[in-house]
């Protein structure tokens, strides 16, 4: 992180991807970066946002919790969590280089010309960015970095300390939204409300803490409704496709699969779910296509398919296991059936309601969520939050447990003199140790 500094970002597969009103016209010579509006720069950061969340740390992720199979070449090492750091430098440099660099520089322009509105949704974004770091690493550099005149090696905040700081910033993020004006950011879709998004992101980072009162808190005032779940926009236009059929179609076709997954052995009925499922059935159809994801014109991951980012389901879900732990489990019962009766309405099939209590009904909603939020990493906060409670199988001999963290990315070990030292793979991170 020594040499990030402030720069308007046209890189990391940026003009590929889409959105071309947010590149355009940002740099003349792309060997000399220029100045460019605020509104302009936001659409970098929330791109990084969409990579971040539907690109290569999303299929670790969802390889670590058996969602998915490491199938072919470089992705057969990763199935038994054969990783190094150099690994994870896209990873750390999405974060830093394409999102906080660009999330700092439209705060100041923002501030600077009263857009409390674009200020507002730069926070949000931020907070979002470096909350996932810090849920993925453990301890990150956050209140030193990106100054690299001032902090040239930026020291490594606590990982509890980020995740404060993080609520601190969505609560001046929705603040500002509520007071600002809209912000067009047609890199996602849904009908959705940054103030409420900014609520789930709170709870998001309030339950990976193990805060669960203010979990509970902030997702009853988090994404109200299923239609204003906050996705990544997706079309067939080149350059704008899905990103797990980019990858699993376009670019590298059997790396990824769902051979002998766990994901796929609860919805097909091999494993027994907590909450039995009928509709899992067709569930699965949308998901998988043989031991293939489904990249099909109707599939789950079609070319044309939006992503899921931060979704009401998440959402309720977060509420249902917060109010359980913290004593309300009729309350905790609505919102998790809530999140059955939609899923029955999308897939044609049965979703029963549960009726559970205690231990019980908390595993049903990691089971749930386990299995409605795939593809997502979210995923793997809650297995390692959680110690494994739903007993995702563990793919590598001799070990005890999935990775707990990501590695710290080579590029940071090469340049950071503050960098603390090489964290083994299955060490928590210290909000679950």
């Amino acid at each position: 992180m020594k040499k990030f500094k402030y720069i308007v970002v046209a890189a990391l597969g940026f003009a590929s991807f889409g959105c071309e009103s947010y590149v355009e016209g940002v740099n003349v010579n792309p060997n000399s970066f220029t100045d460019a509006p605020g509104e302009l720069i936001i659409g970098q950061a929330g791109l990084a946002s969409i990579i971040l969340s539907e690109s290569q740390p999303a299929r670790f992720a969802g390889i670590f919790t058996d969602q998915f199979t490491g199938s072919d070449r470089q992705f057969i090492p990763l199935n038994s969590y054969e990783v190094i750091a150099g690994d994870f430098d896209d990873t750390w440099g999405n974060i830093y280089t394409a999102g906080l660099a660009q999330t700092k520089l439209v705060q100041q322009k923002a501030s600077e010309s009263g857009s409390r509105g674009l200020e507002g949704v730069s926070q949000i974004i931020e907070a979002w960015l470096i909350g996932e770091g810090a849920a993925l690493f453990g301890d990150i550099p956050y209140s030193q970095a990106l100054q690299p005149n001032e902090f040239p090696n930026p020291k490594y905040d606590a990982q509890a300390d980020v995740l404060t700081a993080v609520q601190a910033l969505l609560t001046s993020g929705i603040a500002n939204v509520q007071a600002g004006s809209a912000v067009a950011m047609p890199m996602y879709s849904g009908a959705y409300s940054w103030a409420e998004v900014g609520h789930t992101l709170k709870a998001r980072y309030y339950l990976i803490a193990k805060d669960y009162t203010n979990a509970a808190t902030e997702a009853a005032q988090g994404i109200s409704a299923s239609t204003k779940t906050l996705s990544a926009s997706h079309s067939a236009t080149i350059g704008q496709q899905n990103l797990y059929y980019q990858f699993g179609v376009l670019e590298r076709g059997g790396y990824l699969t769902v051979a002998n997954s766990n994901l796929r052995k609860l919805l097909e009925g091999e494993k027994t779910r907590l909450l039995p499922t009928p509709g899992d059935a067709a569930r699965a159809a949308k998901y998988f296509d043989g031991e293939e994801l489904n990249y099909t014109a109707t599939g789950y991951f079609a070319i044309d398919a939006d992503f899921p980012l931060i979704s009401w389901e998440e959402n309720q879900l977060i509420l249902a296991e917060a109010l359980t732990r913290t004593g309300n489990e009729a309350g905790a019962r609505t919102a998790f059936n809530s999140v059955r009766t939609t899923l029955a309405a999308t897939y044609g099939g049965a979703f029963p309601a549960t009726a559970a209590t205690g231990t019980t009904l908390i595993n049903q909603i990691l089971e749930e969520k386990y299995c409605t939020l795939i593809g997502s990493f979210q995923v793997f906060h809650d297995v390692r939050r959680t110690d494994n409670a739903i007993g995702v199988p563990v793919k590598r001999s001799g070990t005890a447990r999935i990775p707990q963290r990501f590695l710290y990315a080579q590029n940071e070990i090469n340049t950071n003199t503050s960098f603390p030292g090489i964290v083994d793979l299955f060490s928590p991170t210290p909000v679950n140790n």
